[in-house]
Order: structure tokens, then C-alpha cells, then sequence
């Protein structure tokens, strides 16, 4: 690398990290096509950009059982991809400054898919998962995108797969999941660890009967957690009250988009740098039969009832029959 070249890199690192000082944050949606190509939304000026391809083995190279699966997590300028490959003790990592991938060192117990995870200022917290050989992990760890390095924290009580995470009013919720892939419904109750005592609590019946689903996403939007489901022809949105300990009915999913919809993921995203005032993000992978592709639309709303989603991109992919739908949004 050129001394031009690395100057350019930490200028380039000073100027984000002074920008996130001044509350100045872009939210940019990521998403994941096929062996190892990723797209990249910029909201702001409403332009779709190439990433640089994810060095992973294409499906065919892989050997025999091993499991298609990946998650990803975002932090701050980086994103991070782990699964069974490369190998379940490390992961890729995507640095958005320098638009490079490099392959990591991961979680001590690290899931392969299935696990919950939330960030909290430069941090990502994990809990649960499966790992490579299907079994259900209780196991969590904190990673600092300063350092670099995961580390392991107090396991859960209960071990769960398929969860979600979610960080609020200081504390890591990890919610819904089961104990094994053979279990249909989804827990109920959610763990929820708080940093500052280093211990987990758990809160019974968080979610309803109603709520429970194989199909389902958790989000946080100005410090109010969201919960969306999906199932059949419908697809619904409610967010927790702290103050009356329910779950309020929000809206539904995008009607032009849903009767199509394969997948979908739920966010957050400011749609003003300067303000950190946030709206809810609703990302849909949809098939069109008559054009023979596939689609991933992103929609906003302000986060109020009842939501009125805005369309902020319909893009045509080559995402592929059996290939995941993965997208996040990565903050910097």
C-alpha cells in the first residue's frame, strides 16, 4: 500500500470519527445477492453501489452437508459476516472506509446461524445461535469494533436458536427463539442481559400468543422496540410500551409490495445526517412471476401510528432461487 494511499485511508478515519462526534451519521442498507456480492444503498442521493466481492467459496466448492447459512452484523463503518465458512472460529469483515474484506478472528463459542444480536454505541452483543453441528448454543459475547476483538460474557440461562436482539434503555433483550430445530413455536419469554451488573434476567410472556411465529424481526427506533411478523397474506407491526407493558398495534406491511414478498428485515435509518431523529425501515425481497425477477424494495415510515411507508428503492437483482436474503444497515 502506498503512503498516499494509507494517508488517504486515516484521513478518511479521522474525518468519520469526527463526524460521529458531531452526530453527522449516514446510514447506507447493505445487501447480499449471491456468492459473495454484495449491493450497497446510499438513502441520501438514492444511488445503488457495487461492493467489493466477499472472498467466500461459491456453493458448488463447499463440501457435502455443510450448511448454507451466513448472518450478518453491522457496527459503526464495518460489516460483519459469519457462518460455517470460512471456518466457525472466524469471520469476514467488510470495512466500508477502506472498501476492503479481510478475514477475522471470531467468538470463542461462535454460532454458525440463528443467533440475536444488537449494537450499542461501537459495540455488537451476541447471544444464542446453533452452531456448526446444529446445536443450540446459550453462549454470548461483546464485540468492540475499536479493538477489534470479541469477548465472552455470562452465558443465558436457557439456550435458544433462531432469536432476535435488541438494545434498549442500556440493556441487551434477546427475544423469542427455540430450543431446538425441531420446535415449531417460538419462546415467549426473552433474557435480558444489563452490562453494568454483568447478569441476565428474564421477562415471562414478553411476546403474545399472537406474536409468536417462525417469522419475525426486533428493532429499536428512537430507544422503542419494534416487533414485525409475518405470515400468510398479512404482515404486522407492533411496538412495546414500556409504561403500559404491552405490545401496540402499529400498522401493516407495505400492501404493494407484500402479496410478493419472499423475506423481509427490519431497521432503522436517519433520513437526516444532522438529526438522530430516526425512522422505521422495512426491507422486502419479492419475486415478480411475470418478469421472471427478483426484487428487494426498501421502504420508510416516520415511526407512528399508522405507518405510511414510503418507497425509497426498487431494485432488480440477481439474488437466485435458494440464495439467502441478507441486508443491514451500517451507520458511519
Amino acid at each position: 500500500m502506498t503512503n498516499r494511499r494509507l494517508r488517504a485511508i486515516v484521513k478518511e478515519v479521522e474525518i468519520t470519527t469526527c463526524r460521529k462526534r458531531l452526530g453527522l451519521v449516514e446510514d447506507w442498507f447493505f445487501v447480499f445477492e449471491k456468492d459473495g456480492v454484495w449491493r450497497a444503498f446510499d438513502p441520501y442521493n438514492k444511488v445503488w453501489h457495487n461492493v467489493p466481492l466477499m472472498p467466500e467459496p461459491p456453493s458448488w466448492l463447499r463440501p457435502p452437508g455443510g450448511l448454507p447459512y451466513h448472518e450478518i452484523m453491522c457496527v459503526g463503518s464495518e460489516l460483519l459476516v459469519c457462518g460455517e465458512y470460512p471456518r466457525v472460529d472466524a469471520m469476514y469483515k467488510f470495512q466500508a472506509l477502506t472498501g476492503t474484506w479481510s478475514l477475522v478472528a471470531g467468538m470463542t463459542n461462535q454460532p454458525a446461524f440463528g443467533h440475536a444480536w444488537a449494537v450499542h454505541d461501537d459495540n455488537i452483543f451476541v447471544a444464542g445461535g446453533c452452531d456448526a453441528d446444529r446445536i443450540t448454543l446459550n453462549s454470548a459475547h461483546v464485540y468492540s469494533s475499536v479493538t477489534g476483538l470479541w469477548s465472552p460474557i455470562p452465558p443465558m440461562t436457557q439456550p435458544r436458536m433462531c432469536c432476535k436482539g435488541a438494545f434498549m434503555d442500556g440493556n441487551f433483550y434477546v427475544v423469542g427463539g427455540k430450543i431446538s430445530h425441531h420446535d415449531e413455536l417460538q419462546m415467549k419469554i426473552a433474557e435480558v442481559y444489563d452490562p453494568h451488573t454483568n447478569t441476565w434476567s428474564l421477562i415471562h410472556d414478553f411476546l403474545t400468543d399472537e406474536m409468536v411465529s417462525d417469522s419475525y424481526a426486533i428493532t429499536v427506533v428512537n430507544q422503542e422496540m419494534y416487533h414485525a411478523s409475518f405470515g400468510g397474506e398479512f404482515g404486522f407491526i407492533h411496538k412495546y410500551s414500556r409504561r403500559s407493558v404491552e405490545w401496540l398495534y402499529m400498522g401493516c406491511f407495505p400492501w404493494n409490495s407484500l402479496p410478493k414478498a419472499e423475506a423481509y428485515h427490519m431497521a432503522a435509518y436517519r433520513p437526516v445526517r444532522e438529526k438522530p431523529f430516526e425512522h422505521l425501515v422495512l426491507m422486502l425481497w419479492r419475486f415478480e412471476k411475470s418478469e421472471m425477477k427478483r426484487y428487494v424494495d426498501v421502504y420508510a415510515s416516520t415511526p407512528k401510528p399508522v405507518l405510511n411507508w414510503i418507497l425509497l428503492t426498487s431494485e432488480s437483482m440477481d439474488f437466485g432461487r435458494f440464495s439467502q436474503r441478507l441486508g443491514g444497515v451500517m451507520g458511519y
